[in-house]
């Protein structure tokens, strides 16, 4: 991609004899050449400017900026000074790994560009690149998963149990004496652990276990502590490689809970506001941890939704904090068509308003769900305020849900 300062000297000599053709009638010109007037008049000015309407010529590679002239009584001219300045020109080149952001021109009298300044950016990588870069980063890792025996006691194979991980914003740091209650990794982390033990006890034996992030597993996406989009100022606690093997640290606790209790294990961890390629990091960790365990499997697609069919249950999942709720089930519909017509029970699952609620739209119910994370100063100073839990879901092939389990945080 360039840019070119330059016009064609063929175009501007044919201007300047048009209008000598012409008598100086510029409209009468312009129709001539067939061109607009307004084009017309700008090839004049550049002209003029090259000396290609009557002045001396002058210099390869320069062009007239200012004409100072001085006459007897009579009129007659004794004395002509051109001033001259190397005329822009050349091809800017876009640096690679860069994009325009924006463009700023001076602009002389007579609409000519004086200069012109060129502002670009680095080029934001998408979600799908950075993907493919951590696989191949990770490719010569082996599973490193210690097996984990299967349940001893005989699963219920048309039940299937999601354990719903809404924003547990791993590295959050609050302080208690100013939010009214205090949270970093160390808290998180027996919190959390606490959480998904009690939780894991008390859901049915289902066959299948589905681990579900729904974004904004991490608080923070590296080592700026803002947020990916609107660079917020976020409190955290540590260095960003400690919380991000933190929140993996929790993610290969909970699968290895759940393969103690479950035959098959499914993990989906989705992008949120907050941890946009942290997410895709803990996903890629995940998969390749458990890539020699057949009982797990981690679809680790960088797409912001996930489907997945149960006989007649069809769940959706995205964090929440693009599509609007109501939207969510034509688009379940519109990208799950076989799958729609082949189930009875639909649900989409949402994050991001660290709070419980929901609505039911064409049959489709759409819900948000509770954080286990303390506030933090933000939403506190915003009076934002809710209770914690996680929540696991158990859905029959035949009948939907049935079964709901809830763990309150204190």
């Amino acid at each position: 991609m360039g840019w070119s300062h330059q016009l064609d000297d063929d175009a501007l000599t044919a201007a300047a004899e048009a209008l000598r053709q012409a008598n100086g009638n510029q409209a009468e010109a312009a129709c001539e050449l067939g061109i607009p007037r307004t084009t017309f008049q700008a090839r004049i000015a550049r002209a003029a400017s090259r000396g290609l309407l009557g002045t001396q010529p002058v210099l390869p590679g320069y062009v007239m900026s200012r004409i100072s002239t001085r006459t007897d009584k009579d009129g007659e001219v004794t004395q002509q000074t051109v001033v001259q300045k190397p005329e822009a020109s050349g091809v800017f080149n876009l640096p690679d790994g860069h994009v325009i952001k924006g463009v700023s021109s001076l602009v002389g009298g007579d609409g000519n560009v004086v200069q012109q300044w060129i502002k670009t950016k680095a080029d934001e990588p998408s979600l799908e690149s950075i993907a493919e870069s951590i696989k191949a980063a990770l490719e010569g890792f082996q599973g490193q998963a210690k097996p984990v025996k299967p349940p001893s006691r005989a699963v219920e194979t048309d039940l299937a149990t999601t354990y719903v991980i809404a924003d547990w914003h791993v590295g959050l740091l609050a302080w208690g004496d100013e939010v009214g209650q205090s949270y970093d990794l160390t808290i998180a982390n027996g919190t959390i652990r606490s959480a998904m033990s009690r939780l894991m006890d008390s859901t049915p034996k289902s066959k299948q276990a589905v681990i579900l992030g729904l974004g904004d597993l991490l608080h923070n996406d590296g080592y700026e502590n803002v947020t990916p989009a609107s660079k917020n100022r976020l409190d955290v606690d540590g260095r960003y490689p400690r919380v991000l093997r933190a929140a993996t640290d929790l993610l290969l606790f909970s699968v290895d809970l759940a393969l103690k209790k479950h035959e098959s294990v499914l993990v989906r961890v989705l992008s949120g506001n907050h941890d946009e390629q942290s997410a895709i990091a803990v996903s890629l960790a995940l998969a390749m941890y458990y890539r020699n365990e057949p009982r797990v499997t981690v679809d680790d697609s960088p797409s912001r939704f996930w489907w997945w069919q149960w006989g007649n249950v069809l769940l959706g999942a995205t964090h929440g904090d693009k599509a609007k709720m109501a939207d969510l089930p034509l688009i379940m519909a519109s990208r799950n068509a076989e799958a729609w017509g082949a189930t009875k029970f639909r649900h989409v699952y949402t994050g991001h308003v660290h709070h419980q609620s929901g609505i039911e739209k064409s049959g489709v119910t759409v819900e948000s769900f509770q954080t286990p994370a303390a506030p933090d100063a933000w939403h506190n100073e915003m009076g934002y305020g809710a209770g914690r839990s996680i929540t696991a879901i158990t859905h029959d092939k035949t009948h939907g849900e049935i079964l709901r389990n809830k763990v309150h945080i204190v």
